[in-house]
């Protein structure tokens, strides 16, 4: 189970951070992700069936030294199934400072290589942003998670 919090925590750092750009254009962005892991409340609903709700922050730091970090807040649930499959999808909310955000969907599960992101848009300069790419990331202690993102965005 514990393998398997670290890619719940994964799904929180997902949120392509939009770098500073001219509307129209479309970015690369990649950098490192760092999360907590507030909430992980775990019920088994039959033998070997479980649902997770899951909530956490991260903090996202792009590679690109003049592109802004943020913050986010994430949410999600995961299913655990007998057959020991698992998988999961949420969406997280990131902040960028200004105030102005960015929303971005992310799935998970064993029958995935990569995790996927997709950006679904924002508000203030960035509303209607959209992007994606893939994450992955590991456990550092119970509720610290590190790794890195990688993806594009297309700025309105």
């Amino acid at each position: 189970m514990k393998q398997i919090l670290i890619l719940s925590v994964a799904a929180a750092v997902v949120v392509t951070g939009p770098s500073l750009g001219v509307a129209g254009e479309k970015i690369e962005d990649a950098g490192v992700i760092v999360c907590v892991n507030d909430k992980w409340d775990e019920k088994e609903i039959a033998k070997g069936h479980k649902v997770v709700d899951y909530a956490g922050r991260c903090v996202k730091v792009p590679d690109d030294a003049n592109a802004p970090k943020m913050t986010e807040d994430c949410k999600g649930q995961y299913e655990y199934l007998p057959d020991e499959s698992w998988k999961a999808k949420g969406v997280c909310t990131g902040t960028l400072k200004g105030g102005d955000t960015v929303t971005t969907t992310w799935e998970e599960g064993s029958h995935l290589t990569a995790n996927p992101y997709t950006t679904t848009g924002g508000t203030g300069r960035y509303k209607g942003v959209s992007g994606g790419g893939t994450y992955a990331y590991d456990q550092l202690t119970e509720t610290l998670f590190g790794g890195r993102y990688s993806g594009a965005y297309q700025l309105p």
